[in-house]
């Protein structure tokens, strides 16, 4: 017999009788159980709902009695106290109130006749008003009585005369008057029986029912109270339950009947272990079946796992022939696989050591991380830089790690380089990131690059990370940058020279305004008596004067803001702005020498810049060009700034001679120069400034001869 037709037969011995015979007897006795203990308990919660119901019928029934006296319809008070009184003797426990449509309480039989009388509760008068709008008995929620002095419900009846509200009778009882009534019932021990109004208030609970009267029940079972049925409900404190609920259909009170779900199905667990006896005993019988048939095929099944062992621990099992054809296949299949799997363990061990090697060698830190961002290898460089896994923020919320994209604006976590890789975007050759520092490492500067990990379907499953260390890089460059600027606030001090002309020129215009409208003011001011003309003449000279005076102070803070030493920080600014204003010093120059100027600067847009050395570019270009023109008869400047979406790009064009070709290859090297006098760094330090910048700079012929000279720095997007 093959093993196939042994399997089959241990299966068809074992299986079907037992689960054939285990499912019928316990889906029968389960449901029996369960279908007895819901009836039990819904009969309960129906035949007390129906007990409180007739107890509250014969409060109705004395009330509307009274209601109907005559003594009360005549409004005498005193003759309805005695029958009220003689009603009562029936009702233990029970009592009358009237009360007056304003809350006055006219009788109390509680009271003897004659003692002061409190105003009725507030939820009294509540019910009454519903009452008497719907001419129907009322039944109360639990109060507190003032005379009771404890929980009471009732029934409340409007009484009317001549069609107008003029009592509200009620027959109150205390709560533990139906507390009585469910203790009489002779309930199982563990079940819990509560009463509550149709607020979903206890009126009488038979366990702790001093500590719940008049407190709402649980927030499941008020949830269920007004469906009749079977729920699955929690106590008040807290204990699963399962619930019957009867609602009463004349005062619309709950009963609520429930016992502990374990209390619940301890009959169902008793038949659940009766039915798991008798299956065990037929599972062993089974199983005694089954091991005799199986006995002849458990040898090769152990020694097949003794083979797996040794696999395990990455030895060749060798097995023995059983004689069984299948078990012989399955073994020598077995074995030829565990050959194979060993000797590409050795080979995958192999590649690991040397992949380790060489990623250890690599002057970079380099590591692969899964989608979620875990670490999955990294070589010894990249601990270095991550030796754990490092915050993004220290102890007083401040970040630590900071990216810098191309233009060294910040970019959000979400645009890190490991983060766009895993969606598919290629980071490359990476950007700049500068870490704080912490308690283990100091502040560092680091170039991060990432690139998409796929699998052999092509899909993404990590990044490839790659990390350099650029801090002395970073500092050199710090350096270049102080030494840049000192040498940019030298070459403004030098141009100061050159720039004094002008500067004498446009001083000379407002302060020779300014003296021939002071001698005009002191001869109104000799002469003869001052009338409105000569005053209002005398004021227009007085302003004048202001405005060349303002002119001469807008012309001395220009030339301070240019020779003030720039600072390194770069701000947005409008580059028509950092244009105009820059230019202004240098075309009054070019026209005190007599060019020609067109001007044309007013092209929107925002640059990411410093504005001192901006400036300082303008004019130099500005000024280079008014040089060029010196010895020609034509001299023409234009001067414009134009933009696209991407960049802002301003040109300064004249009508010199043009350039010499030996100069153009070597025009804005450092002591380059076409003037005799010159030092030959201007075009250096331009350059320098507009490359910092993340711009370029560059001359061209101009079509109407001479020297076009043009840059363009990055635009800033709008938002």
């Amino acid at each position: 017999m093959t093993i196939r037709q042994r399997l089959i037969l241990i299966v068809l011995a074992v299986t079907v009788p037992m689960v054939l015979l285990s499912v019928g007897i316990v889906w029968r006795l389960t449901e029996r159980e369960r279908a007895t203990n819901t009836q039990a308990i819904l009969y309960a919660s129906r035949s007390i709902a129906s007990a409180v119901e007739a107890q509250l019928a014969t409060y109705v029934a004395v009330g509307q009695a009274l209601a109907r006296a005559p003594s009360l319809q005549s409004g005498d008070l005193s003759a309805f106290r005695s029958e009220a009184e003689r009603a009562m003797i029936g009702l233990p426990g029970a009592w009358v109130t009237l009360v007056t449509p304003d809350g006055r309480q006219a009788i109390n039989t509680l009271l003897p006749q004659g003692s002061p009388l409190p105003r009725a509760p507030p939820s009294v008068m509540e019910d009454a008003g519903r009452a008497f709008a719907s001419k129907r008995i009322e039944f109360t929620r639990v109060v507190t009585g003032p005379v009771a002095g404890g929980p009471v419900v009732g029934a409340g009846v409007p009484v009317f005369r001549a069609g107008e509200p003029a009592y509200y009778l009620l027959i109150g009882v205390l709560a533990e008057a139906f507390r009585d009534l469910l203790n009489d019932r002779g309930l199982p021990k563990g079940w819990l029986v509560g009463i509550v109004d149709v607020q979903g208030s206890f009126v009488a609970r038979s366990l702790d029912h001093d500590l719940w009267v008049g407190r709402p029940a649980s927030e499941g079972w008020r949830a269920v109270m007004h469906t009749d049925g079977m729920s699955d409900v929690s106590s008040v404190e807290g204990r699963s339950l399962i619930n019957a609920t009867a609602v009463s259909r004349m005062s619309g009170w709950a009963v609520g009947v429930a016992t502990e779900r374990s209390v619940f199905e301890a009959p169902i667990r008793q038949t659940l272990i009766t039915a798991a006896l008798v299956t065990a005993g037929v599972t062993l019988l089974s199983m005694l079946l089954a091991g005799w048939a199986a006995r002849r095929i458990t040898g090769p099944l152990a020694a097949l796992e003794a083979g797996a062992g040794q696999l395990e621990r990455g030895a060749v099992p060798a097995f023995r022939p059983t004689w069984v054809p299948e078990v012989d296949h399955a073994l020598h299949a077995f074995d030829t696989a565990a050959r194979t799997i060993v000797a590409r363990e050795v080979a995958l061990r192999q590649n690991e050591h040397r992949m380790a090697a060489i990623l250890d060698a690599l002057p970079v830190g380099v590591s692969l991380v899964d989608l979620d961002g875990r670490i999955i290898v990294a070589n010894n460089n990249y601990r270095r830089f991550v030796p754990k896994i490092i915050p993004s923020c220290d102890a007083e919320r401040r970040v630590l790690w900071e990216g810098h994209d191309e233009n060294g604006r910040l970019i959000p976590p979400a645009e890190f380089p490991s983060a766009r890789a895993l969606r598919g975007d290629p980071v490359w050759p990476g950007v700049e990131f500068f870490f704080r520092g912490d308690g283990t490492q100091g502040p560092t500067w680091t170039r991060v690059a990432a690139l998409p990990f796929r699998d052999e379907t092509g899909t993404i499953s990590g990044a490839v990370q790659m990390i350099v260390d650029i801090d002395q890089e970073k500092r050199a460059q710090e350096e270049r940058r102080t030494l840049q600027a000192e040498l940019l606030h030298l070459s403004r001090l030098s141009d100061m020279g050159q720039m004094a002309a002008a500067l004498a020129h446009e001083l000379n215009q407002p302060l020779t305004a300014v003296a021939v409208y002071i001698g005009g003011c002191q001869r109104i001011v000799g002469g003869d008596e001052i009338d409105a003309t000569r005053r209002q003449k005398l004021e227009e000279m007085m302003r004048m004067i202001s405005e060349q005076a303002l002119r001469a102070g807008e012309i001395i803070r220009q030339l301070r803001e240019f020779v003030r030493k720039g600072e390194i920080e770069r701000h947005v600014v409008s580059a028509a702005a950092v244009m105009r204003e820059a230019c202004t010093l240098a075309i009054a120059a070019a026209r005190h020498d007599g060019v020609a100027v067109r001007f044309d600067v007013d092209a929107p847009g925002d640059i990411l810049a410093n504005k001192v050395q901006i400036q300082q570019v303008v004019f130099n270009l500005v000024r280079n060009a008014v040089e060029a023109m010196e010895e020609c008869p034509r001299k023409e400047l234009e001067i414009r700034l134009t933009g696209t979406s991407e960049r802002l790009e301003f040109s300064v064009a004249d009508t010199g001679s043009g350039l010499a070709p030996e100069i153009t290859d070597r025009l804005f090297m450092p002591f380059a120069s076409t003037k005799s006098q010159g030092m030959g760094i201007g075009l250096s330090v331009c350059r320098n400034i507009i490359e910092a910048h993340h711009g370029r700079i560059w001359a061209e012929p101009n079509a109407g001869g001479g020297t076009v000279f043009r840059f363009w720095l990055p635009r800033i997007r709008d938002a």
